[in-house]
């Protein structure tokens, strides 16, 4: 079995016209810390790393880059080349770029939709230093990496081509929901259940439709849950279980567009195993064991219609 060419999901990075309501939003609700960087950029931390979401200013909620960790430094060049076997280009990064996002050393590349990824090692840790807003709050990363993100793209099969051959991503679940709410792909590169899953809507979007933390403690999230309950932010779905990842969760809407879910108890995946599933809801199977009501909000701003697949 080919090994997988990343650690982990290292980092995220958004451009919102609403940067600026981040910090009220991860602290009350999640129990992150904020930093707030001169040029109006939020960097959200939900552990020691310097940041694990960086929220810049601009004028659209557009998804800006997602960051790969390498497993060491000397993996490092050999994941860049071979990356440049599979026909990918590569920019190495500036310093003054890898100052900006905490790490060593920075390479860049798009996916086929023309989403950037960077690739890093050598990340900034400020050891035993974060401190939750709650003194409950602490969050499951560590080899795992910051969670998950789901990637709605125009075409999977041109997805799975590149994150699963050739980013070497193991294809954990299938879920197909039918022609209303289109098929899922859900992808790992260690033991959590997935670290990227693609989404295949109808109409050809192309975005951010949202990010996953996980909670080191159940009563966390049903306090989270509280609070977005009596606050003016917009819940999402309801708290449930999933079927596939077995994550207990709720979903909120964020400031940028896309979903913010906070869950906890995630199954881990042993590759020795594990074999790839069928979620088939149009055979009747069901990818809920229970609640996750999603509520009739507007079309997220994060997604974007495409009308073509680079």
């Amino acid at each position: 079995m080919r090994e997988p060419l990343f650690h982990s999901l290292g980092y995220l990075g958004v451009t919102s016209p609403r940067a600026a309501d981040w910090p009220t939003f991860a602290v009350d609700v999640f129990g992150m810390e904020v930093v707030p960087r001169d040029d109006g950029t939020q960097l959200m931390r939900w552990d020691d790393r310097a940041f694990r979401l960086a929220v810049h200013p601009g004028e659209e909620d557009r998804i800006a880059y997602v960051g790969w960790e390498a497993p060491h430094g000397t993996r490092f060049a050999e994941i860049v080349s071979e990356l440049e076997r599979s026909g990918v280009q590569v920019e190495s990064e500036p310093a003054e770029v890898a100052r900006a996002r905490m790490v060593r050393e920075l390479a860049s590349f798009e996916d086929p939709f023309g989403i950037r990824h960077e690739l890093f090692t050598g990340a900034v840790e400020f050891d035993r230093t974060f401190r939750g807003a709650r003194s409950t709050t602490a969050f499951r990363t560590g080899p795992q990496g910051l969670g998950h993100a789901v990637l709605v793209i125009p075409d999977l099969d041109v997805g799975m081509a590149f994150y699963e051959g050739v980013l070497g991503l193991r294809c954990t679940d299938i879920v197909k929901h039918g022609d209303e709410l289109g098929t899922m792909c859900f992808l790992r590169c260690n033991t959590r259940h997935h670290s990227i899953a693609l989404w295949e809507m109808p109409g050809e979007l192309l975005g951010l439709q949202h990010m996953m933390v996980e909670s080191a403690d159940v009563d966390e999230v049903g306090r989270a849950y509280d609070v977005t309950l009596r606050s003016d932010w917009e819940l999402s779905a309801t708290l449930g279980r999933h079927v596939g990842d077995e994550q207990m969760s709720f979903y909120t809407r964020s400031p940028s567009g896309f979903d913010v879910e906070l869950g906890c108890d995630s199954i881990d995946i042993d590759d020795a195993q594990w074999t790839m599933r069928l979620i088939d809801r149009t055979a009747g199977a069901r990818n809920e064991v229970w609640g996750h009501q999603f509520q009739p909000l507007g079309p997220q701003s994060s997604l974007r219609p495409v009308r073509t697949v680079a």
